[in-house]
């Protein structure tokens, strides 16, 4: 697995030109920090992009995009999120870092849960369904 700095184009091969919603291009731009964010690829192939975004001193939210072989490299791209969430929040002194995942994708909650985050509750009419 080769992970390098993450790129608005990263996430264009893994959801495809087609924006998902106007302007989700855009946000994603904004998701791209500075050694804050990363790709995972394999075979040349993006895996997984993931990162952090600083929100006020000490405070981040998490996120991440999904490529088509992720659920196939699940236990590589874990270990490699909880390596990278961990050194970030040490270099970058964040005492928390939070996600918003949907309530039914129960395979991101997992993952959460075992890179250890909490759920601390439902939020309602939240996302752009």
């Amino acid at each position: 697995m080769i992970v390098s700095q993450f790129e608005v184009d990263d996430a264009r091969e893994s959801v495809g030109d087609e924006e998902p919603y106007a302007g989700y291009y855009g946000y994603v731009a904004v998701m791209r920090v500075q050694d804050m964010s990363w790709t995972a690829r394999i075979d040349n192939k993006v895996i997984a992009s993931a990162g952090l975004v600083p929100l006020w001193p000490g405070v981040a939210e998490a996120w991440m995009i999904p490529g088509a072989d992720t659920g196939r490299h699940a236990i590589a791209v874990g270990r490699q999120l909880r390596r990278r969430l961990g050194s970030v929040m040490r270099d970058r002194d964040l005492n928390r870092v939070q996600a918003n995942i949907h309530h039914k994708f129960e395979r991101a909650i997992r993952l959460a849960e075992w890179l250890g985050f909490d759920n601390e509750g439902l939020m309602r009419r939240f996302g752009v369904e």
